[in-house]
């Protein structure tokens, strides 16, 4: 059976029925949605997809200790080799589009790699389709 994506978001098999009450249905929207919020991160900021990635990676291990302190624009720095663990990339690779990403002036590297604008890392992330939102809503 072959499903399709509508453009309404409905899902369709090839038989026309409606697969939209399985929960395949409600992963595929959310996959849909992430690969709509990366590419509004991309295009408002110019970048390509992995820079955006970066973007965003930068940005969690900056505020992981949001989680330990409570307060949203609380940040610390990381360093080079960290975001290139984190993000699974070759070091110079990670180096390379970091150095991108501070010419963008949407990072720096001062002792330590950080987000300059944390309230605008903080709007593209609200736009992801996290699942613990989707928790919350039900």
């Amino acid at each position: 059976m072959v499903s399709v994506l509508t453009s309404h978001m409905q899902i369709v098999s090839s038989s026309g029925a409606r697969l939209e009450g399985r929960p395949e249905a409600a992963q595929l929207r959310a996959l849909r949605n992430l690969f709509v919020a990366v590419d509004v991160i991309r295009n408002t900021l110019g970048l390509d997809v992995e820079e955006a990635l970066l973007y965003l990676g930068i940005g969690y291990l900056n505020t992981e200790r949001i989680q330990q302190v409570g307060v949203r624009g609380y940040i610390s720095a990381t360093n080079i080799s960290s975001v290139a663990d984190f993000m699974n990339l070759p070091k110079e690779t990670a180096r390379r589009k970091i150095k991108r990403l501070i010419a963008f002036g949407l990072v720096e590297n001062n002792k330590g790699v950080v987000v300059c604008d944390i309230e605008r890392w903080f709007s593209f992330v609200d736009q992801l389709p996290l699942a613990t939102r989707d928790v919350e809503r039900r």
